[in-house]
């Protein structure tokens, strides 16, 4: 289970896209520190504007996943949403 995040779509009977938001970190910035880290999202609206308005957000992450695709590259996405959230969750100092 990865923290901070908000997944979109059905709980059952999911295709192979998974959009999602991870808190306070907009979607552009998290598909770019994947794009280091090797993993490939989109990141936007998807063509569903009226819909992201709906929901209250202004985009999603989005990740597709296919027959081809390896458990080993779930396990890259994972950690490029973790490394998302390190990077953009720093901890406060108080008094700082």
């Amino acid at each position: 289970v990865l923290p901070d995040i908000r997944l979109f779509g059905p709980k059952t009977g999911r295709a192979g896209l998974v959009s999602f938001l991870l808190k306070d970190v907009h979607a552009h910035d998290v598909v770019t520190l994947a794009d280091q880290g090797g993993v490939a999202l989109r990141g936007g609206h998807h063509c569903t504007q009226p819909l992201m308005h709906k929901l209250g957000v202004e985009s999603t992450a989005r990740a597709s996943f296919y027959l081809y695709n390896t458990p080993e590259e779930v396990d890259r996405l994972v950690e490029a949403v973790q490394a998302a959230r390190a990077f953009f969750h720093k901890p406060t100092r108080v008094g700082a």
